[in-house]
């Protein structure tokens, strides 16, 4: 039985939270207004100010009609910066981000007290998101950053800043920078528990939500309750309801029953009503308890018939608990009504898991004609969703269906859909790892017969020099036997003959020993051949991850050694490259366009690299490649070689002229003396630098490499466990970027 007892969106609640910028503290916490100066126009500015202040509390609408033509008449200087600040004040409670960004864009150069600034960038933190534009929400974090020094007083509202920023974060998908803002805040923050407590943590919990870090999210949350309680909030029920579908998602029943019910106290309004008590319902069914469980759902039924709510999961939630009770005649109309109310809403993959839902239902009732109509159209939705997943559960049950009709080749060919579906659902990745484990296996069963044919090349080798020895000391007794005893001919003869028989053997046993030699060579190379292949990507032919691990760790070894003697260090370029909008050719050519693609690329990498270069094929379609005794100048004329070949060969598919274009990331190794045998952390700058070309517009290159304070050696405040941005702003890393 398809389940959907997670009526609430987790996403969709999360994100409520991470768009609200918190309570509407800004007049409280910002300082006031500084006053004007005295310009030329000062008279019919002040007139126009004071009207836009009277009506900016009641209506917010008004006093952007009144004041913006005011504001676009001049340059924002004197008393007209006053008259912005107000402004984009309005436009924020209008929910205008736009309007809010683009005064707060002509505001932001011009010359404000720092009071000014914080009373700006306090909205812009909040609104800049809805630019779509991450460089223009970074460029706000220096100044914040200089604010928190100019105004030491005011470092509750410089956190509340930083919180705000992270909200931005996180409205645009950049979960790393919302997280790093927002611990950012809690460090900043003078007091806890505090308001930024009680907000940043929710912020955090969403990031670890979105990354299935379950535990962590949880935690996250409990801090914000913490806070709250010792605030003297009262429940909210946003942050209820965040827990309740969080520990429904972790299956802790026990825990959803408790906030769910917390979030009820807390006064939803009827939509979220129904949708708490979906869940709890959902929980009470998964922890046995029938009874309270129908109770539950029957409760939230009423309330959404009473406020014409639609509510088809919570229907197939009451179908699914009647059929755990082997009532499927009472569950039938209620998932018949569940799949009306899910296409009605267009939600064509739930409407499918009804059908299907019912289809189950009338085989249970032993219509299964019906069952057959019901699966057939639950598997015409699932194909239109393109739910692979939920078609290849569906097929199992119409093949029961086609067998209870007696219908076998029917159902054999539905068990042959299925069984094609299966096979092109199975991914690469796991193919490939199981290459790889075939792979092992086979070398040690090789290395087992290597080891077993040199123990027998070592035995036949000690038998051969027994064989020789004795024949060595037979022909010498031989000889003093002619000499000494010329009259015992016979026995001569008769030890020449033992002597010949003796020499036949030996020669066998030679024979033998080069048979051995043979098969010990062919089991050698063999061997060559399986660890190569063990180290080779079987798609590119480039070394895989697992060579170039082992690689850099004995890069690592030398430099230590090198450095424990004294000798002078070969540092070593170090570039991660990513293929831009890979997705997109697997999605418009198809899986085998996207690993043609990833050969052409190998190969343009293998014209552009030198014979002591490194390239490894580090995962999907990202790619190393280290460069032993090469400085970090060298990096954009690689790259530039690389981005000429991939112009003058463009991939062809079917005919088609495919355009690629990668990102990338460098740095140097070691990037300083201390991080000499640190090769993981050479290789995180040169991510970070990656994932800042990818964010800054791609088919382009960064870098990180050792700042001011590490080139003066001065080590001991350069800590490689700390962030690259603290370690930046230190002076301990520099970055580097190509002008575009």
């Amino acid at each position: 039985m398809f389940r959907c007892w997670r009526t609430l969106s987790i996403t969709g609640a999360w994100l409520v939270v991470a768009a609200y910028a918190g309570p509407a503290t800004a007049a409280s916490t910002a300082p006031a207004p500084a006053r004007s100066a005295a310009t030329a126009d000062a008279t019919s500015i002040a007139i126009v100010l004071a009207r836009v202040q009277a009506l900016q509390a009641r209506n917010p609408a008004a006093a952007l009609q009144a004041g913006l033509p005011a504001w676009q008449a001049g340059p924002p200087q004197g008393a007209r910066i006053e008259l912005g600040l107000h402004l984009i004040a309005a436009a924020d409670a209008q929910q205008q981000p736009a309007q809010a960004v683009a005064i707060g864009a002509r505001l932001l150069p011009a010359a404000l007290t720092p009071t000014q600034r914080l009373r700006l960038l306090w909205h812009l933190c909040e609104s800049m998101w809805a630019t779509r534009d991450l460089a223009r929400v970074r460029a706000l974090e220096p100044q914040i950053t200089a604010l928190g020094s100019q105004l030491p007083g005011q470092a509750q509202a410089i956190a509340e800043l930083w919180r705000k920023l992270s909200s931005s974060y996180l409205m645009l998908d950049d979960t790393r920078d919302a997280l790093r803002t927002a611990r950012i805040a809690l460090a900043t923050a003078p007091r806890h528990p505090s308001m930024v407590d009680y907000w940043a943590n929710q912020l955090i919990a969403v990031v670890y939500v979105k990354s299935d870090e379950l535990p962590k999210a949880i935690a996250a949350l409990q801090a914000a309750d913490r806070a709250g309680k010792a605030l003297g909030l009262p429940d909210r029920v946003s942050l209820m309801l965040n827990f309740n579908a969080l520990y429904m998602y972790a299956k802790n029943w026990p825990k959803a029953i408790e906030y769910g019910q917390r979030a009820i106290a807390a006064g939803p309004d009827p939509a979220q009503q129904v949708a708490i008590l979906a869940n709890v319902g959902g929980a009470y069914q998964e922890l046995g308890d029938f009874p309270r469980a129908g109770a539950t759902y029957a409760h939230a039924l009423r309330i959404a018939r009473a406020h014409q709510l639609p509510a088809p999961s919570l229907l197939n939630n009451m179908a699914d608990l009647l059929q755990k009770q082997n009532q499927p005649a009472q569950a039938l109309p209620l998932l018949q009504q569940a799949a009306r109310e899910f296409e009605r809403a267009g939600s064509t993959s739930e409407a499918a898991t009804a059908y299907s839902n019912i289809g189950a239902a009338l085989a249970g009732l032993g219509q299964h004609a019906a069952a057959e109509r019901a699966y057939a159209k639950s598997l015409a939705l699932f194909t239109a969703a393109d739910d692979v997943q939920r078609r290849l559960e569906l097929y199992p049950r119409m093949v029961d269906n086609l067998a209870a009709l007696g219908r076998y080749r029917d159902a054999l060919s539905v068990m042959r859909a299925y069984k094609k579906l299966h096979d092109v659902h199975v991914t690469v990745q796991s193919n490939t790892q199981m290459a790889k484990l075939e792979a092992v296996i086979e070398l040690e069963r090789r290395n087992a017969e290597l080891a077993q044919a040199q123990r027998e090349h070592d035995r036949q080798q000690a038998a051969l020099v027994r064989a020789k020895a004795l024949e060595q000391r037979q022909l010498l007794t031989t000889e003093a036997m002619l000499a000494a005893l010329l009259l015992l001919a016979a026995v001569a003869a008769l030890s020449i003959r033992q002597s010949r028989v003796r020499k036949c053997l030996n020669q066998s046993l030679a024979m033998k020993n080069a048979e051995i030699e043979t098969q010990y060579r062919d089991l050698t190379r063999l061997h060559d051949t399986i660890s190569r292949q063990s180290e080779e990507d079987a798609l590119t032919g480039l070394r895989n991850r697992r060579y170039g691990q082992a690689w850099l760790e004995r890069l690592a070894a030398a430099h230590l050694e090198a450095r424990r003697k004294g000798s002078p260090l070969m540092p070593a370029l170090v570039m991660l490259l990513d293929i831009d909008h890979f997705k997109k050719v697997n999605d418009r050519h198809g899986h085998e366009a996207g690993d043609h693609a990833l050969k052409h690329f190998a190969g343009i990498l293998r014209e552009c690299s030198r014979q002591s270069d490194v390239l490894v094929r580090w995962g999907g379609e990202e790619f190393l490649w280290a460069c032993p005794g090469t400085p970090i100048s060298e990096a954009q004329h690689l790259f530039a070689r690389v981005r000429e070949r991939l112009q003058q060969t463009p991939l062809i598919l079917r005919g088609d002229r495919v355009s690629l274009t990668v990102s990338m990331g460098f740095s140097l190794f070691p990037l300083w003396p201390e991080a000499t045998g640190d090769w993981a952390f050479c290789l995180r700058m040169a991510d970070t630098a990656l994932y800042r070309a990818k964010t800054s517009g791609r088919d382009r290159w960064t870098g990180l490499i050792a700042g001011k304070l590490a080139q003066a050696m001065d080590h001991g405040r350069c800590a490689r466990e700390d962030s690259v941005d603290e370690l930046e702003a230190r002076g301990c890393l520099t970055a580097l970027a190509e002008s575009v």
